[in-house]
């Protein structure tokens, strides 16, 4: 006779610890190829923990910052140098936030390697990626120099057809048809004139690695813009209202920083049908200061905004002729903003208006002097 077997049965707090046990693996198997695929970069990527310790990096974040294995839970900062890098740092602990560009630096070590540095907070620890952006720069500089070097080439020329055309202008025995040609010409040649310098500045702004920088009183020159938007108004006849709640400055190039918000004014006057209302606005936020510029204007299609700040785009051709612009003025403003750590944001709804801001961070804002 064989013997009866008996078995016993599974109970359900054991099923359940046996498929705990298969999650548990299965997602340590999943780590390991993360932090193997992570390994493999090329890109240096480093793990920090609450207080900006080293917790865990791969191979290239080693090589870059010549790291060891006794390194771990030392700050970041012991390997990493550079104000630019520690502003930023700084200003994404206290917002939480990932900035949309990251920090661009020279190599502490190379300064002919050229790096960026994107920080992702998540709960209390961070991830920062190293990425070498070397060759890029290189690129982008060649590009750079070519437009500045083009551009003060076309200079010449230009001059010198100006200053012939204004002589021939003056023949007080020109036919009217040769008049109104000549007019033309020198309507056309004046554009060009604005277009050369405008490249020229960007030329600058872009080729500058440093400005010279200052402390910026901001109720000081936004009253500057907005006394020189008035004098623009004159034939708008627009009303333009100024509101500043606080005196806090900025950190930065007052000359360019000038310029920046001057062009967003003088947009918001040449695209806002006549008698309009424009606000100028420069407010205390959580994080930072606030510079906004809104209208009740013709506004923007959703399809454009993601473009403006391109050279040259326009999002009406003839209507930016006619308003004597030459599509690189948002582009400037874009390039300057970015040298303050921040960047434009476009809000606009057709009929309705636009709202163009900049959100300047903690790093950049600076008591009152007067205070």
């Amino acid at each position: 006779m064989i013997p009866a077997i008996t078995t016993t049965p599974v109970t359900e707090n054991e099923q359940q610890h046996e498929q705990n046990q298969i999650d548990q693996q299965q997602a340590i198997g999943q780590l390991e190829k993360i932090r193997s695929s992570l390994r493999a970069l090329q890109d240096a990527v480093v793990l920090l923990d609450h207080n900006d310790g080293l917790e865990w990096w791969n191979q290239a974040a080693q090589t870059l910052l010549l790291l060891q294995a006794g390194d771990k839970g030392n700050c970041i900062f012991d390997f990493i140098k550079g104000p630019e890098f520690r502003d930023y740092y700084q200003a994404i602990s206290i917002s939480g936030e990932t900035s949309n560009h990251g920090v661009h630096m020279a190599s502490w070590r190379d300064p002919k390697r050229y790096l960026r540095c994107e920080i992702t907070p998540f709960g209390d620890n961070k991830l920062l990626i190293i990425y070498d952006e070397t060759r890029l720069h290189h690129l982008e500089q060649m590009r750079r120099d070519f437009v500045g070097n083009v551009s003060h080439e076309l200079r010449t020329p230009l001059t010198v057809l100006m200053g012939y055309l204004e002589n021939f202008s003056e023949q007080e025995d020109m036919t009217p048809q040769w008049r109104r040609g000549f007019e033309l010409m020198t309507q056309q040649t004046t554009r060009m004139n604005r277009i050369i310098n405008d490249l020229l500045l960007l030329s600058k702004i872009e080729i500058e690695e440093t400005h010279q920088l200052e402390y910026i009183d901001m109720t000081k020159l936004l009253t500057q813009v907005y006394d020189d938007a008035q004098a623009y108004n004159q034939e708008y006849g627009h009303t333009i209202h100024l509101h500043i709640d606080t005196y806090d400055g900025l950190y930065g190039s007052e000359m360019y920083l000038n310029s920046a918000l001057s062009n967003l004014v003088i947009n918001a006057i040449k695209y806002t049908p006549k008698g309009g209302n424009i606000e100028i606005s420069w407010t205390k936020t959580c994080d930072g200061c606030c510079f906004a510029v809104t209208d009740d204007g013709i506004g923007i299609a959703d399809t454009h905004i993601a473009r403006l700040t391109e050279r040259f785009y326009r999002v009406d051709s003839s209507r930016s002729r006619a308003t004597g612009g030459t599509g690189l003025g948002l582009a400037i403003v874009k390039h300057v903003l970015y040298q303050h750590n921040t960047s434009l944001h476009i809000k606009s709804k057709q009929d309705v208006g636009s709202t163009f801001s900049a959100k300047f961070p903690m790093s950049q804002v600076r008591t009152s002097v007067n205070n």
